[in-house]
């Protein structure tokens, strides 16, 4: 623990030191990375990458540009839409959405179109696997009837949802047209899922303000701060049967290393954000996990 207030507060001096000198342009330029879904729609086909490489399949970049215009259409649209939430729980990128919402809107929507020519070009597997995403987003986020409560108020299946959206690509995108073992497919999917998971939940303990304010139901405003974050070290703790499977059956042996950083990590930033409570860093830190992962995993990859 006395480790975890040490990184604190290193981070906290670099973060007052980056604001108070001549980088305000740098935190300016990573607030409007992070506003825009532009951040973690990088992240997020990075994590696509890390996938192909598990599988050990060939990587088909066009197939991780699609994750990122898939993620940035999915998540831009949402933004979008939750501008009243947003403006309780990030009013800084609820004022930058809100200024540009058409320039939002319409990227949003030519990312979709040219995630679907590129699905198109690939199958309708690969199509499927696109979509899943986008049409999830559609239906957790808006409400077709004022009397049905949208599937984003319902207790964890927000989270659910969220968390499997991003399982899906992950997972089958890089393997639409290989055979692979079943088991080394369940492990990829349930380390996604949960780390997934894991992340959604953590992003709603820091927004509880405005979720219970519009009423809904997430996690943590349900059974608590405390609560959420046992269950959210439990979850990561799981990822630790994983490593055991990895090494009883010889499984991703040049992919342990970043598979236990990334265990690592989680605890680390789950008791980190369990006691500061800062969107900016949280995006950064959070979504940002997988580019210090596959930075990893390549280090790895060239011994």
């Amino acid at each position: 623990m006395g480790q975890l207030f040490g990184v604190t507060s290193y981070l906290n001096i670099i973060e007052t030191r980056l604001r108070n000198s001549n980088f305000k342009f740098i935190i300016r330029f990573l607030v409007i990375l992070t506003s825009s879904s532009v951040f973690i729609a990088l992240t997020g086909c990075l994590k696509t990458f890390f996938s192909f490489s598990l599988y050990g399949t060939p990587i088909s970049y066009p197939l991780i540009l699609a994750t990122f215009l898939v993620i940035y259409s999915v998540y831009g649209l949402n933004k979008i839409t939750d501008t009243e939430e947003d403006q309780l729980n990030a009013p800084e990128r609820s004022d930058l959405i809100s200024k540009h919402e058409k320039l939002f809107k319409y990227t949003a929507v030519s990312a979709y179109i040219l995630a679907v020519i590129i699905g198109l070009l690939y199958g309708w597997q690969v199509l499927l696997v696109l979509l899943f995403p986008l049409l999830a987003g559609v239906v957790y986020s808006i409400q077709i009837n004022p009397r049905i409560p949208r599937l984003k108020d319902i207790f964890a299946v927000k989270s659910l949802i969220v968390a499997l959206s991003w399982t899906v690509g992950s997972t089958f995108l890089p393997i639409v047209d290989y055979n692979v073992n079943l088991m080394i497919m369940l492990l990829i999917f349930y380390l996604f899922f949960i780390k997934s998971f894991i992340n959604t939940v953590l992003f709603d303990l820091m927004d509880v303000e405005g979720d219970e304010k519009t009423g809904t139901r997430t996690i943590p405003v349900v059974i608590g701060a405390s609560s959420t974050i046992k269950l959210l070290l439990i979850l990561n703790s799981t990822l630790l049967i994983l490593i055991h499977v990895c090494l009883v059956y010889g499984l991703f042996k040049m992919f342990l290393i970043p598979l236990i950083f990334c265990i690592i990590y989680g605890y680390v930033y789950i008791l980190y954000f369990s006691r500061n409570k800062n969107r900016f860093k949280m995006d950064i830190m959070v979504d940002g996990e997988w580019i210090l992962i596959v930075f990893i995993s390549l280090l790895r990859m060239r011994m």
